[in-house]
């Protein structure tokens, strides 16, 4: 049987209902604040953003500066605690001999690095220039921040080569130091107890001394002269870089290099500590600078330690800070920073030199 269709549905709206109000959409008050709400959100991620980068910039810029003051001290520490070693040897008669040679006039040798073999006689492990002092004779000082130290340290290499290894051709322009251990007279002479002189050919015929058993012919270290001050600059070509660095001048062969080490290193001042009683202990600290302070021959050979003071800056300057401290550089006094953006920080440190006071403590 077939089945009957359904009736209609009539559906009937309710009173006041509008059939389009679900699909309305927002007003212009409505969309203008909601724009205004999401523009502020992005307005304080934004400073927010911008706090963070400038704090993190600033970390870097502090964190930066404590690392290059503290790798600067260590440097200077480590050459410091070395100087004086000359393979043993700690006798001799001691004199002032300018760091850079060779430089005009003066040819690198033996006797203008300040050796002499017989009567015996050698250079300063440590010396150094005050603020100002510096002579002109030390040409290879070049762009020297003006009121900083100029320090000079003096020593061997640690290790020891062969009297054949400093033959070879890439050593003929190295000078090296042979000292005896053979206590015959008929074997080495006592009143030469070590040599000074260039590797390459005539190194054979040079470097003749013996160890203890007065047969095995002796080593050879190579020479070691360091000139640390600060410069104007760390790139110095062309008007520079403006950024102050700690610079080193090294005998390399027969010439004087100079090299930035660290960069932000604005000032350095050095202070020398002397036993005046020989029992290896720090008596009196000195300046050495010319006129009341200066120090003679007796007192840098009586030089046992050496008081560094650094001064870091940052590299980049630091937006809204004014540095307007005053920084104490032990004797020198007092140093007052140029009112700039860049932030600095002082590091001082006591340094023995052990091949120095060592052989003096009783």
């Amino acid at each position: 049987m077939p089945r009957a269709p359904l009736a209609p549905m009539l559906v009937v709206p309710s009173s006041g209902s509008n059939p389009g109000r679900g699909c309305r959409g927002s007003s212009l008050v409505e969309l203008m604040m909601g724009i205004t709400v999401g523009m502020l959100v992005l307005i304080a991620m934004a400073v927010l953003f911008a706090n963070s980068s400038a704090a993190r910039s600033e970390i870097d810029r502090t964190s930066q500066q404590i690392e290059n003051g503290r790798f600067a001290l260590q440097l200077l520490r480590d050459d410091i605690h070395l100087a004086g070693y000359f393979s043993g040897y700690t006798g001799g008669a001691r004199q002032i001999v300018e760091a850079c040679i060779p430089r005009s006039g003066v040819a690198v040798s033996a006797a203008a690095l300040g050796w002499h073999a017989s009567p015996p006689q050698t250079p300063l492990p440590i010396h150094g220039y005050a603020a100002g002092d510096t002579p002109a004779a030390e040409s290879c000082i070049a762009n020297q921040k003006a009121s900083t130290d100029v320090l000079i340290l003096r020593s061997v290499e640690s290790s020891s080569i062969s009297v054949a290894g400093a033959a070879g051709d890439s050593n003929a322009n190295d000078y090296f130091m042979q000292t005896s251990a053979c206590a015959d007279a008929a074997v080495d002479a006592i009143d030469k107890p070590f040599v000074v002189g260039p590797g390459g050919s005539a190194a054979t015929a040079s470097f003749t001394l013996h160890q203890k058993d007065c047969v095995t012919v002796a080593p050879v270290r190579k020479l070691v002269v360091h000139a640390y001050y600060i410069g104007k600059c760390s790139v110095c070509s062309g008007s520079g870089d403006g950024i102050p660095a700690l610079r080193m001048v090294e005998l390399a062969g027969a010439t004087a290099t100079n090299a930035s080490l660290v960069e932000g290193i604005d000032s350095m001042r050095i202070e020398y500590a002397l036993d005046t009683d020989n029992n290896g202990e720090i008596d009196t600290l000195k300046r050495c600078k010319k006129g009341a302070d200066a120090c003679s021959p007796g007192d840098w050979s009586n030089v046992m330690a050496v008081q560094v003071h650094l001064l870091a800056r940052n590299l980049t300057p630091s937006p809204g800070y004014t540095d307007t401290k005053t920084y104490d550089m032990g004797l020198a006094g007092t140093l007052a920073a140029p009112n700039d953006r860049y932030k600095r920080h002082l590091y001082s440190a006591m340094v023995i030199a052990f091949n120095l006071a060592g052989p003096r403590e009783q």
